[in-house]
């Protein structure tokens, strides 16, 4: 699994690991597919780049979805 190695709220490393070795690394913090680059910011369990939150594809997509579901209904009004 890959692990973001996170020093005073900042990105230092991604590194992977083992979940029996994420002891060995305090400052290591389980990535769960989130695709979280050096300099990305942690703060109160969430990745964060460029002042928003680094998201998973999964999470990226339903919010989409969303969006895309809320536009079709506008349209629909409008017929």
């Amino acid at each position: 699994m890959n692990y973001a190695i996170v020093k005073n709220g900042e990105v230092t490393n991604v590194i992977w690991l083992l979940e029996s070795n994420a002891g060995d690394f305090p400052n290591a913090v389980a990535l769960e597919d989130r695709p979280v680059a050096i300099g990305d910011t942690y703060t109160d369990g969430r990745f964060y780049r460029g002042g928003s939150e680094v998201l998973t594809t999964i999470e990226q997509f339903q919010i989409e979805k969303q969006q895309y579901e809320a536009a079709i209904d506008e349209l629909l009004l409008l017929v």
